[in-house]
């Protein structure tokens, strides 16, 4: 079965989950995947983005907003006890009732074209229907409803 992760903040009690960036839950699946969460903890954790080429263009809070905090890629099968104050829980079941903010994120890179757009062909290539339905509804929210005979681009 394998052991499954997500990037905690401790010192915001945030959390980051892979599947809502369609990327499996293994520490090797999500780290090497190329629109994942990896991206989206580089985007939190940028300090001063949005000054030069290259960056994100956006002015969204949530870029830069994990910069200097504690952050720990939590595993399942990690030690109880350690990054957590509960002796009989690790970071990753401590960390349930943190706020997932992968959606926020997510938000935050569809504000560059290129993102979006792969964003919404990832997402046509599934037919426009999703498995998750956290991420489909999302992916609703962001392109509206879309059909295999009437396709609409985002913009």
């Amino acid at each position: 079965m394998g052991q499954y992760f997500k990037v905690v903040n401790k010192t915001k009690r945030q959390v980051m989950t892979p599947s809502k960036f369609d990327s499996g839950s293994k520490l090797m699946e999500f780290s090497s995947d190329r629109m994942g969460i990896m991206q989206a903890l580089a985007i939190l954790l940028a300090d001063g983005n949005n000054r030069g080429g290259g960056d994100l263009r956006s002015d969204n809070p949530i870029i830069g907003s994990w910069a200097g905090d504690e952050i720990v890629v939590a595993g399942d099968y990690a030690d109880e006890g350690k990054f957590c104050d509960n002796p009989t829980q690790n970071l990753y079941t401590n960390s349930d009732n943190y706020k997932d903010v992968s959606f926020d994120v997510i938000e935050a890179l569809c504000e560059d074209s290129w993102w979006k757009q792969n964003y919404f062909n990832n997402w046509k290539q599934h037919n426009f229907q999703d498995y998750n339905e956290e991420r489909q509804a999302f992916c609703i929210k962001m392109f509206g409803e879309q059909t295999h005979s009437k396709t609409n681009e985002y913009a």
